[in-house]
Order: structure tokens, then C-alpha cells, then sequence
């Protein structure tokens, strides 16, 4: 059975990761190793952030976050028991993993090494100008052909009332 590189990206408890961040990153990392996985990158994400909502977990409301990102390689058998020990640990509030597809293993992570930001994405979006000149080419078919109109949006009530 082959490795696969995973994403995982960790919300930890903001008072324990501030106050030693280095105690919280080999935390993650022995947790990571006792299952197989070798870690590729790990870093920090974003720290204190507030978050969209409050997230209540073992008797504490977390109103903010510490964001810790780390890649990994590991067989995919092991990821099941991994993921019990993470909602078991107290220093992760939540966790999101993601397997990397083989074709954008390099790209991703070229851009986790050499990015600072928190997110390239992100940061994208934000400095792309409002209202900008690029059209998005709707209404074209997959041999440059025009599409014929969509049909006329119709109101909920239209949908709603019977036919005469």
C-alpha cells in the first residue's frame, strides 16, 4: 500500500498553543509520528484569530483560535485512528483533513513552503479590484458556439400559482 500526502489544518486551544507554542507544535507532531505519518511541513497558520462563531468544547466557549497547518504523508489505513486521537486531544478544538491529489502534491506544497501568508487564496481574492474588466464568457458552448438565452427567471409566486 503506498503513503498519500494529507492536509490537515488544526484549530487549537488559543491559551494552550500561545502561551507555548513550541510545546503545542510537538504535541501535534508526536500525536502525527505515533501513527506512521512523516511530517513534510508544518508551520503556523494564523494565530488568535476570532472566529465566526463560538465553539464550546469540554466545558469552555472558544471565542478565538490558534490555526496550525501541517502536510503529512501517511498510509491511509492509519488516518481512521488518527483522527479518534485527534477529537480526544485536548489541545485540538476541531481539525480538517484533506487528501492531496498525486497531480498537485509538488504545487501544494511549493506554496505551503514558500507562502508567509496565511493563505494564497485568500489573498488572492483580496487583491483582486472590484468590478474588474474580465468578463466571464457565459452563454459560450464547448466549441465556442453562442448559447441560446436561459430561459426568464420566474418569481416564486408565478411558481406557485396554478396554471389556467
Amino acid at each position: 500500500m503506498t503513503t498519500r500526502l494529507y492536509e490537515c489544518l488544526f484549530l487549537l486551544d488559543p491559551a494552550k498553543a500561545a502561551a507555548d507554542p513550541e510545546a503545542a507544535q510537538q504535541n501535534l507532531h508526536h500525536l502525527l509520528e505515533r501513527h506512521g505519518a512523516e511530517i513534510v511541513i508544518s508551520r503556523p497558520w494564523d494565530e488568535n484569530r476570532k472566529l465566526a462563531y463560538p465553539i464550546r468544547r469540554q466545558n469552555q466557549t472558544h471565542k478565538k483560535g490558534y490555526f496550525y497547518i501541517i502536510y503529512y504523508r501517511m498510509l491511509p489505513k492509519n488516518q481512521i485512528p488518527l483522527e479518534a486521537d485527534l477529537r480526544i486531544n485536548e489541545l485540538v478544538i476541531r481539525h480538517l483533513t484533506s487528501v492531496i491529489d498525486p497531480k498537485w502534491e509538488d504545487t501544494m506544497l511549493d506554496v505551503a513552503r514558500n507562502d508567509p501568508g496565511a493563505s494564497f487564496a485568500i489573498r488572492g481574492m483580496q487583491e483582486e479590484p472590484v468590478g474588474s474588466d474580465v468578463t466571464p464568457n457565459f452563454g459560450m458552448g464547448d466549441d465556442g458556439e453562442q448559447l441560446p438565452p436561459p430561459p426568464p427567471r420566474r418569481s416564486r409566486r408565478e411558481f406557485s400559482e396554478k396554471p389556467e
